[in-house]
């Protein structure tokens, strides 16, 4: 028998459902276990292996390397004794950093446990939500907006699907999906009845089976089960500069004290082993154990503020930022969206837009967000005869949501967004006498009203309908010619005590930046309120018009930018960063997804969706700028402490180095010494550290942060 799996997207579905023993309502709990236990979709590791790998990985530092190159050559030379010294130097040494990465490792994975993805799943015909990692092959997942796809799968069923596919064919611009059978010869770009791992839902929603999973997926088979080594971090890569650094002035002035032995006709082996004296001294052989201890102390430290360290280098970054990005909704507001009102559009009270508005919120299926929340706790809405028939989801590129309902006899779609794409969507408009009009005759006054309530701080959505009777199948292409019938007026309060937090993190040296996609007029309105510059605001539509090298300019002058589109965000943090910057940027969205990625720290919340979380270095167990700024702050202490190490340390090395060869000695080679190393001396004195502050960004001096 041919296996289909092999070119699941050209055989038909009954035929891969018979080779994967599967039905359209799933497998059973029978075959879930039998499939885990035969093979799994990811294989178990060796806890002791790992161990073992972990404990090796401690010895392959700059640092390590020079202690190690000392053995060898004291055992060359037979001192045996200094062999056996260093070698407990490099074992102790190496011990306290396996002890402290392995405690450390294991307690974020149990914090990883907390936000793990999980999958919709059919299972015995019933819905269940499990962990992506217990996914197997013949099982039928459920997918809306911002979920990750566990596996490779063949659609099933799809309704206006959109897939990010960017992490495996590099095209950013989402890929549209659908159930038809293809040719075998279909390049894999072009498989467009396929879902891959990896990649993420970015609007509609789908029902299908998953083939393969793991390694034998197409991502898995490039990336080894996504396990890529992840990107070195700028705490990390100064470690590693600060180890290189030192062992080449190491290995240089050991060379220049063995040649002036050697000039002064000292005996060489005397010469040498003065030599390797000095260089063993020099080491700070406790650094890596010391710059692992204050990570997961740190790490530990930022759980009982509520904070996931899911990569232990972020501790340290975090403490290094110097702008932030965040959106609005539920980082700089309340999160709590309540409808004011829902208005005609003269802006008069009105009944039916109240109902049309309650039936698109109540029928939606696709991606779940607080506006829709809101709409859907509205009361004293008579429902009871009306069905619903289709639906079209929304999605971030027309930003809008229609649904079809049945009243009686008649088919009518309601569509709800943005205003302007609403309007853009309009031919005609209803008044409050139910007359419809041409829409051209009031335009200006829907414009009118819509600014006002913007300039309010309300979040302003706009609803249109139209009579479909006698077809009510329907897709993106029949919102056309439709009636507005007016405005949701929606509302979010600021946080309390907000504007005393930005102002905090202003004088830790951090500036906030507010990157929405709500209009200008709503962005605007809140920015004054929490003491944002609203001066030189940024609107998509002139981020579009402006090239890279203008934007890196801007960014740093603007803090307020609106009516964004997805991958703008990532755009400017990449500006940010190109500036000098080091960015972090909090959000909890599909839209967020790529710009976490790209930012120096990213952060999540453990109520995103699961493409946010997945992207996120760190996840805040609550949405609140307190805990940035207090995560901020630890970050802080964790480089400050693994600074007093290096800096007492190597100072005293230094000074133990220049006691040994002498002042007379050294002295013509101190000009050779990097700034660094000679003023270290001058910050042994924890007193005279205590007013040491960072003057490019107002960092507190460590009496404030210690």
């Amino acid at each position: 028998m041919a296996l289909h799996s092999k070119t699941f997207w050209s055989a038909s579905l009954a035929d891969l459902l018979r080779e994967l023993q599967s039905t359209p309502n799933g497998l059973t709990g029978e075959q879930v276990l039998g499939r885990k236990r035969s093979s799994g979709i990811k294989k178990q590791k060796n806890p002791a292996f790992e161990d073992l790998l972990l404990f090796f990985g401690q010895f392959k530092s700059p640092l390590m390397l020079i202690l190690i190159f000392a053995v060898i050559l004291s055992s060359v030379l037979g001192e045996y004794t200094n062999s056996y010294i260093i070698i407990g130097i490099i074992l102790l040494s190496g011990f306290l950093g396996f002890i402290q990465e392995r405690n450390a490792s294991r307690a974020i994975q149990k914090l990883q446990a907390m936000v793990q993805v999980t999958c919709t799943v059919m299972r015995s015909g019933a819905i269940r939500d499990v962990p992506a990692s217990e996914i197997v092959a013949g099982d039928v997942i459920l997918l809306n907006a911002g979920d990750i796809i566990p596996g490779d799968c063949r659609i099933i069923e799809a309704n206006d699907l959109h897939v990010n596919e960017a992490t495996l064919t590099g095209e950013s611009f989402p890929a549209e999906k659908n159930p038809d059978e293809l040719q075998e010869s279909t390049p894999l770009a072009k498989r467009k009845n396929c879902l891959f791992q990896g990649t993420s839902v970015v609007n509609g929603t789908a029902r299908a089976l998953v083939v393969t999973t793991g390694n034998n997926t197409e991502l898995g088979k490039i990336t080894k089960d996504l396990e890529k080594h992840q990107p070195e971090t700028a705490f990390e890569r100064g470690t590693r500069k600060f180890g290189y650094l030192l062992m080449r002035i190491t290995l240089m002035l050991s060379l220049m004290i063995l040649v002036l032995n050697l000039y002064l006709e000292k005996p060489f082996s005397d010469s040498v082993l003065f030599s390797l004296a000095l260089a063993v001294g020099i080491a700070p052989e406790l650094l890596p154990a010391i710059v692992t201890i204050t990570l997961s102390a740190g790490a530990k430290r930022l759980v009982e503020k509520k904070v996931i360290v899911k990569k232990l280098a972020s501790v340290q970054n975090l403490g290094s930022v110097n702008v932030f990005c965040s959106d609005k909704t539920g980082t700089l507001t309340e999160g709590i969206v309540s409808v004011e009102q829902t208005t005609d559009w003269e802006g008069n009270p009105s009944d039916k837009v109240r109902l049309y508005a309650y039936l698109n919120a109540l029928y939606e299926t696709g991606f779940t967000n607080p506006l829709d929340e809101a709409i859907r706790s509205l009361s004293n809405v008579e429902i009871k005869e009306y069905n619903k028939l289709d639906e079209v989801p929304y999605d971030f590129i027309r930003k809008r949501l229609s649904i079809v309902v049945q009243h009686k006899e008649r088919h009518y779609i309601i569509t709800k967004g943005a205003v302007d794409n609403i309007l853009d969507v309009c031919r005609y408009v209803e008044n409050k006498n139910n007359e419809v009009l041409p829409i051209d005759k009031v335009s200006e006054a829907i414009q009118k009203n819509f600014e006002s309530f913007s300039s309010q701080g309300f979040r302003t959505i706009g609803l249109a309908y139209k009579d479909i009777t006698g077809d009510p199948v329907i897709n993106k292409d029949d919102e056309t010619d439709m009636i507005f019938l007016g405005f949701i007026i929606l509302s979010d309060p600021i946080k309390p005590g907000i504007k005393e937090t930005i102002q905090k993190l202003r004088e830790t040296g951090t500036t906030l930046k507010l990157i929405t996609g709500d209009n200008q007029l709503v962005a605007r309105h809140m920015s004054g309120e929490i003491g944002l510059r609203t001066d030189t605001l940024l609107t998509g539509t002139e981020l579009r018009a402006m090239s890279d090298e203008a934007l890196i300019k801007r960014v740093q002058e603007t803090d307020v930018f609106a009516e964004t589109e997805p991958n703008q965000k990532e755009r400017l943090v990449r500006a940010l960063q190109k500036a000098g910057n080091v960015v972090g940027y909090i959000g909890d969205g599909i839209n967020d997804a790529s710009a976490l990625k790209t930012a120096d720290v990213g952060i999540s919340v453990d109520t995103a969706v699961d493409v946010a979380k997945e992207s996120a270095d760190l996840v805040f167990l609550q949405k609140d700028l307190k805990v940035l700024l207090d995560g901020i702050i630890e970050g802080r202490k964790t480089f400050v402490n693994t600074l007093k190490y290096i800096f007492v340390t190597t100072s005293a090395n230094f000074g133990n180095m220049f006691s040994l060869a002498g002042t007379s000695l050294l002295l013509p080679f101190l000009p050779l010494l990097p700034k660094q190393i000679l003023l270290a001396n001058f910050l042994t004195d924890l007193p005279a550290m205590n007013n040491f502050v960072n003057p490019g960004n107002g960092t507190p001096c460590l009496s404030e942060i210690l």
